[in-house]
């Protein structure tokens, strides 16, 4: 196992009579250089399950398990999990606290003990992996940028320490198509070339499902499905009984299909759906 979890439970107040079971039994295996989703609807789970993934919270009852061993609690092997395992929050705003955008990025680097020359190394390769341009933000304060600057200086901060893993709770919220675009041939990049497992919750599939290996989904804290992405996303009619609904393009194609033309409907991107499309019209010529 890469990273999982193995009949996790997760009860917010235990014994007390404000007791809620956010998780119960959880158990999946996402592979190493995936990219994986996690998905269900609003208040189904999806942050408390990833924050338990470096180790954030802790399980009422089951376990953890990173390159098959058990996240454990000792402090010290928990700062060196988040060194491969980064988190990036829905709200860029929760995780700065630094007074330059330099700062941020750096303040992970230097915590780990590295000397300025390599501060100023990282902080400069990981801003530009985002596309960001180091010189014109380094001085400029994390809260004076655009939503989508935060996100990706969100990102940068997490990638100054090159992790292993990346893992992004609903990072397309308060991004517009541009920048969500540009989110997702970021992370794009960042699983085929950088070789990162990529780890996103989200209840927005229109871009997110074509980049997905493996889906995991969530209903009222328990697991709902869990496989390949091809065969969730084929469950159409469980999905629709969840409150999730396929990406519209995906919605467009089991519509022709539907009415009788022979197109698939394991369709996620509009470049899918033309070539579907240009294979009948191609048929009906000949």
């Amino acid at each position: 196992m890469f990273i999982g979890t193995e009949q996790l439970t997760h009860t917010y107040m235990p014994g007390t009579p404000f007791a809620t079971k956010a998780l119960h039994d959880i158990s999946f295996n996402f592979k190493q250089g995936d990219f994986a989703l996690i998905i269900g609807p609003s208040g189904s789970g999806k942050s408390t399950l990833i924050q338990h993934l470096n180790g954030l919270l802790k399980p009422t009852s089951g376990q953890v398990v990173f390159e098959g061993k058990n996240i454990g609690s000792d402090k010290q092997e928990l700062l060196r999990l988040r060194k491969r395992i980064g988190l990036v929050f829905q709200m860029p705003e929760e995780q700065f606290f630094s007074e330059t955008v330099f700062d941020e990025v750096a303040f992970a680097p230097r915590n780990q003990g590295f000397d300025e020359n390599e501060v100023e190394n990282k902080v400069i390769e990981a801003l530009e992996k985002t596309g960001l341009d180091p010189n014109e933000l380094r001085m400029r304060h994390p809260f004076q940028l655009s939503a989508g600057q935060k996100r990706l200086v969100a990102i940068a901060a997490v990638l100054s320490l090159n992790p292993e893993v990346l893992i992004l709770d609903e990072p397309t919220v308060a991004l517009d198509t541009a920048y969500r675009k540009n989110l997702f041939d970021l992370l794009t990049g960042l699983n085929h070339k950088e070789k990162l497992t990529i780890i996103i919750s989200t209840h927005h599939l229109d871009e997110a499902a074509a980049l997905a290996d493996r889906v995991l989904v969530l209903k009222q804290g328990e697991l709902a499905m869990f496989g390949p992405a091809v065969e969730v996303f084929g469950r159409r009619e469980e999905l629709y009984s969840l409150g999730l609904a396929l990406p519209p393009v995906t919605e467009i194609m089991h519509g022709l299909a539907e009415k009788g033309m022979p197109v698939s409907t394991s369709v996620y991107t509009l470049q899918e759906a033309r070539r579907e499309i240009n294979k009948v019209k191609r048929r009906d010529r000949s």
